[in-house]
């Protein structure tokens, strides 16, 4: 892939990146849920992710879809996750550049 074809990518990707790291955290707080809380709730599902590591993650959206789904089950939002996440996306390509 050339590099303009990456940063069309990078470009395309962002309002999914963005919904997935604002989806997570409104989840956390809805939850009242903590990163230490989130991370020792990984760790009891054999995960371990530091919060520090977490709250990093979720602030760049750098993680795999693997952790992605363990979080929304921790969460417990496995019901709304996608269509949430999508909607936020659409709204995001859809506004004025």
């Amino acid at each position: 892939m050339d590099q303009k074809q990456s940063l069309e990518n990078h470009r395309a990707l962002t309002p999914y990146k963005q919904a997935i790291a604002r989806y997570v955290r409104a989840s956390m707080a809805l939850k009242n849920v903590r990163y230490n809380d989130l991370a020792s709730a990984l760790a009891e599902r054999g995960i371990s992710v530091t919060p520090e590591n977490l709250r990093s993650k979720v602030s760049k959206c750098m993680f795999s879809a693997d952790l992605l789904v363990a979080i929304i089950d921790v969460l417990g939002v496995e019901d709304s996750a996608v269509p949430d996440i999508l909607k936020q996306a659409r709204e995001m390509q859809n506004e004025p550049q």
